[in-house]
């Protein structure tokens, strides 16, 4: 039986992406904006699912990324993305999941990778990652051994954003035999006549002229990785401590009580952090960080990992709404009642305007020092925290980007915030242990 599907009419750049597929490789595609990467992605989705019978996972950045863009989105001619799934394939959809049975028995799910750890029973043997760059870091890596263990493929399709894990996957992959790599700027996509470019010179002059700063051009048009991730946050901050060596492995000072603060999530990711107070500088020690788990699984983490480092506790901090009940979760009581009941007694940070936090998070940074073991992916989200980009206004808004790093910054800022009332006072310098 043949079946025509409709609304595949690639581009010369999909139809080489397309017969890569058709030949059993994986697909990393660095492209740049508006070359119709989700498109593409869209119908891989459904190719790979006629074509190998199993689950087949098509990832965003956030769960409602997902919903938002393509179970509810319009492609470029107003046209529902789903549209491209004919309804004679479909034996059976569930709304409430963003998951579509097939008539041959395929799964096709629609995920974020917010929550990575929900699919490690899915069993996939496809997984798409939408705007790869923009991903937690480890999904990939727990999900890859999956794929690689059911002889699956992978389609990472994404603008560059920096030298950040998109980067590193780039240049992994990149002259391994089993992946088709594509890194095209504007000047190699190309129309269906092969002749007309997608984005036309005065396209992008147009984004110039509305306040597209060249840097973002060359970033998001031309996919130049060493532009660095523009918008973020710390940038200057990050690049003094690796200048100054304060990215190092720290040894836990026995003679100082260990403090923590956290971001609490409630489905959410949580983060916190483990701390020391040494004179005038905070060593971070340690982070704890996950997705989906009850306060409790944080709390019996540090636990194990205060045991391990043979370390007093000191103060345990919390965001100001520590107190609240939280709905639905962890049977309405609020996490301050939680660790009470668990013998942790919370400090609640003061609520200070957003401003006002990224403020005392950057007076507090030369004070700071990371250890680059324990704290990997703190470092790595310090990096990738990142102001909110408004494409209709061409210009970066006061507010951060809703990604995978929020929570772990937003713990950074809560000791900004503690910090500077706290422990910002004259004091004798303490050496500090390190190990090279």
């Amino acid at each position: 039986m043949y079946i025509r599907i409709p609304n595949i009419s690639p581009y010369p750049h999909q139809a080489r992406m397309f017969k890569a597929m058709v030949d059993d490789k994986n697909v990393c595609a660095v492209i740049h904006r508006r070359a119709g990467k989700d498109i593409f992605s869209l119908q891989a989705w459904l190719l790979r699912g006629l074509r190998r019978v199993g689950t087949h996972v098509y990832l965003f950045p956030l769960h409602k990324q997902a919903r938002s863009v393509i179970w509810q989105g319009l492609d470029f001619d107003g046209k529902p993305f789903m549209d491209a799934i004919p309804d004679c394939l479909v034996a059976k959809k569930n709304e409430a999941r963003m998951e579509i049975d097939l008539f041959n028995g395929s799964k096709l799910v629609l995920a974020g990778s917010n929550n990575y750890d929900g699919l490690m029973g899915s069993n996939p043997v496809t997984i798409i990652y939408s705007e790869f760059s923009l991903h937690n870091p480890l999904a990939r890596q727990y999900l890859n051994p999956i794929i690689v263990q059911n002889q699956g493929k992978e389609i990472l399709q994404y603008t560059p954003r920096g030298m950040n894990h998109g980067y590193e996957v780039y240049q992994q992959v990149k002259d391994l035999p089993d992946y088709h790599v594509e890194h095209l700027s504007v000047e190699q996509t190309f129309k269906h006549d092969g002749i007309t470019p997608i984005i036309s010179r005065a396209d992008i002059q147009r984004a110039k002229d509305l306040g597209m700063s060249d840097e973002l051009i060359r970033q998001e048009f031309y996919v130049d990785f060493e532009v660095g991730n523009l918008g973020a946050y710390y940038t200057r901050e990050i690049g003094d401590m690796e200048r100054e060596g304060r990215i190092t492995i720290i040894k836990p000072d026995p003679r100082l009580k260990v403090h923590t603060i956290w971001d609490l999530g409630g489905t959410d990711a949580t983060a916190g952090l483990m701390f020391q107070v040494t004179g005038q500088y905070i060593h971070v020690l340690y982070l704890l960080h996950d997705t989906g788990k009850g306060f409790k699984h944080y709390l019996d983490e540090a636990e194990l990992v205060r045991q391990r480092m043979g370390l007093t506790w000191g103060n345990h901090y919390g965001p100001h709404d520590i107190d609240q009940k939280h709905q639905g979760f962890e049977h309405c009581e609020s996490r301050l009642m939680q660790a009470r009941k668990y013998g942790w007694h919370f400090h609640m940070v003061p609520k200070v305007s957003f401003e006002d936090g990224i403020e005392s998070c950057r007076y507090m940074f030369p004070r700071l020092r990371i250890d680059k073991v324990n704290c990997s992916l703190a470092i790595r989200a310090l990096r990738e925290y990142q102001r909110d980009y408004d494409e209709v206004k061409a210009r970066f808004e006061p507010k951060p980007l809703d990604n995978w790093a929020q929570h772990i910054a937003d713990a950074f800022r809560y000791l900004g915030v503690q910090y500077k009332r706290l422990y910002d006072i004259p004091q004798a310098p303490q050496t500090y242990q390190t190990s090279m």
